[in-house]
């Protein structure tokens, strides 16, 4: 029984041995292939067009430097920057605030309008809660539209007269 368990023990150890040595031959594989894909994304960066060569673990399709740029939220980051123009950065934020409060007021009105499709409107609890949101709705509705004028008053102030990023925020 001595000399199983010490065979056992004497393979496991060998069978130890074996994974580590295989688990530092693909660390040293992994590590030979990054830095071969440093120097070829620094190539890359030199011609973009040229192809890369997949390996095992990414699959067949390699995302190209456009696609990485897009899914890096770059472009549309860009793209916001760009939507305001050359407009105050004072009137930036409040045109900026004003899209979330329209996405916000969307949000509540829908919620309103399936609240008021779910209840029983002579169960006291639910006729109350639907009251609630629906005053909500219309405050926020109220703030929407004083933000809309406010946001027109400092268009005015600061001598921008084209109106059209507030109504293409509005619209």
């Amino acid at each position: 029984m001595n000399l199983l368990h010490e065979m056992s023990v004497a393979y496991g150890h060998m069978l130890a041995t074996d994974l580590m040595n295989k688990a530092k031959e693909r660390e040293q594989a992994a590590a030979a292939e990054q830095n071969e894909d440093a120097a070829q994304s620094s190539e890359e960066a030199k011609n973009t067009e040229k192809t890369e060569k997949p390996s095992e673990l990414e699959g067949a399709h390699k995302l190209s430097h456009e696609e990485k740029e897009k899914l890096s939220g770059r472009e549309a980051q860009e793209k916001n920057e760009d939507k305001y123009g050359d407009l105050p950065d004072h009137i930036r934020r409040m045109l900026e605030r004003l899209e979330e409060m329209k996405e916000e007021l969307d949000l509540v009105k829908q919620e309103v309008a399936e609240l008021n499709a779910k209840i029983d409107h002579n169960d006291e609890a639910q006729k109350a809660f639907y009251d609630q949101r629906n005053q909500y709705f219309l405050q926020l509705q109220t703030q929407y539209f004083d933000m809309i004028k406010n946001v027109k008053d400092a268009m005015k102030e600061a001598g921008v007269t084209d109106m059209s990023v507030l109504i293409k925020v509005i619209a």
